[in-house]
């Protein structure tokens, strides 16, 4: 008897091909595959438009700011359709970032992300400290 996928395996599938291909690998195409296109993302930075676009707008943003940038999935887990992951992201500041000029500092910050799919793509995320951690690192302010 063959093994079936889980809605809770396949989900969190697709968000690690957030961080593998995406995030970490630059792999800007894959945005069309594994979101919706009404995507809500409740912690974009700042100016970023909505849906796929603004999605887009984040990654683009950090990978200038940190061209270095990689994430770790310290753990995940999943219920129905909610993921949710511990992460630590690592980079080092060599681009303009959110206003602040490039300070050479290498940074780590931990965070929390929840993710809600819906039909086998990403709906909606939440980020919990992950980018204030990264600006209070960097001397910024909180946006």
């Amino acid at each position: 008897m063959a093994h079936q996928e889980t809605l809770e395996q396949r989900n969190k599938r697709i968000i690690r091909r957030v961080f593998d291909e995406f995030v970490n690998g630059g792999d800007f195409s894959v945005v069309e595959e594994i979101y919706r296109t009404d995507m809500v993302d409740h912690q974009p930075l700042p100016g970023a438009p909505e849906g796929l676009a603004g999605v887009r707008y984040t990654v683009a943003g950090l990978r200038a700011g940190f061209p270095d940038l990689h994430v770790t999935i310290e753990d995940m887990s999943a219920h129905g359709d909610h993921v949710a992951i511990h992460n630590t992201w690592r980079g080092t500041h060599l681009g303009d970032f959110l206003g602040l000029a490039p300070t050479g500092r290498a940074i780590e910050s931990r965070g929390v992300v929840v993710w809600r799919l819906a039909d086998g793509l990403i709906a909606e995320r939440w980020g919990i400290g992950v980018r204030s951690g990264l600006l209070a690192r960097l001397g910024g302010r909180r946006p």
